[in-house]
């Protein structure tokens, strides 16, 4: 409130010097008024305040020289008060018209030359467009989601969470190429700006969705394929003791049993579960094992296989197949 008293006064301080001056029938004094009405609306109608503001420059413009502390004080109000009529939306959690009203006011700020106001409500509105995408993502409106993604993203090329949101996007649409570049350029981006929790949420959702398709592929009898998706899981995840599980698991069906008992052993070693969640490990140990021709060892990975889900199968293969003593 102060600041906005000691410019009426330095502005009415001007009028006794310039009160004669005209141009096109206006005066330096039609410029103040404007400009102090404008300090007037500003706290109960910010739409009636720029308005002011507008007119102000507009006179003062066409002053010359003389109106040039007018046009200049009027300059910098103007895209400020754009800029709060977006927060303001913003603040009702009206987001569609908080995005078309920081759109204008980076417009507003680039036409009377304001980079802070043009930066600021860059900052906003790139998160604004992709709680938008989101929102339209929840909707199913997968194209439009895109869409309005890319447009965070070309505001801030670094959003990490746009691109895990356009990744979810690919995801839900089974697109796994565009899917895994969009996770990739999450990863990368949450790297470059120290998102931890972007992070992990994008190496975990791109290492399950991979793993997903290595499950599927396996049950298709599938196996160079699930190997490939096992692959490409791990390169997100080398430490989840479910890929290298699985990774053993299909190295058996490829008789690559050297391979297997690799992944087997690593698969245990990751794994803090129980004995019997650690079952199905030890059980493809054993396998890889049986198929090198390695009795003795086959049989101690039998023993600790047999538990839970797996005590019968890893049983039989001790007492009928192996003869384990």
């Amino acid at each position: 409130m102060k600041i906005r008293l000691m410019k009426k006064f330095l502005l009415l301080s001007l009028v006794s010097l310039f009160i004669g001056f005209q141009a096109n029938g206006q005066t330096l004094k039609d410029a103040i008024d404007a400009y102090n009405n404008g300090l007037d609306l500003v706290d109960s109608d910010i739409r009636a305040a720029i308005e002011s503001f507008k007119k102000s420059y507009e006179i003062a413009s066409l002053l010359g020289a003389e109106g040039e502390e007018v046009k200049e004080q009027a300059e910098i109000q103007i895209p400020g008060l754009y800029f709060d009529l977006a927060m303001g939306y913003y603040r009702e959690r009206n987001i569609p018209d908080a995005i078309s009203g920081f759109e204008e006011a980076i417009e507003v700020a680039g036409e009377y030359n304001d980079p802070g106001t043009k930066t600021r409500s860059e900052n906003v509105l790139h998160q604004l467009y992709a709680m938008h995408a989101n929102a339209l993502f929840r909707a199913e409106n997968y194209d439009e989601a895109l869409s309005m993604f890319d447009m965070a993203l070309a505001i801030n090329p670094q959003h990490a969470r746009s691109y895990l949101g356009k990744g979810l996007v690919y995801r839900r649409l089974e697109d796994a190429a565009n899917f895994r570049e969009s996770m990739d350029m999450a990863i990368e981006s949450a790297l470059m700006t120290d998102d931890d929790q972007i992070l992990q949420t994008a190496e975990s959702t791109a290492r399950d969705f991979f793993l997903v398709r290595a499950v599927r592929a396996k049950g298709e009898a599938n196996y160079d394929q699930s190997l490939e998706f096992l692959t490409t899981s791990l390169a997100y995840d080398q430490e989840f003791p479910e890929s290298h599980f699985l990774l053993a698991s299909v190295y058996n069906e490829l008789r690559r049993y050297q391979d297997a008992v690799n992944s087997a052993q690593r698969a245990i070693e990751l794994s803090a579960g129980s004995r019997e969640e650690k079952a199905k490990m030890y059980f493809e140990l054993g396998k890889a094992y049986e198929g090198l021709g390695n009795a003795s060892q086959a049989c101690e990975a039998y023993s600790n296989a047999a538990f839970g889900n797996y005590e019968a199968s890893a049983k039989y293969q001790m007492e009928h197949v192996l003869k384990c003593p």
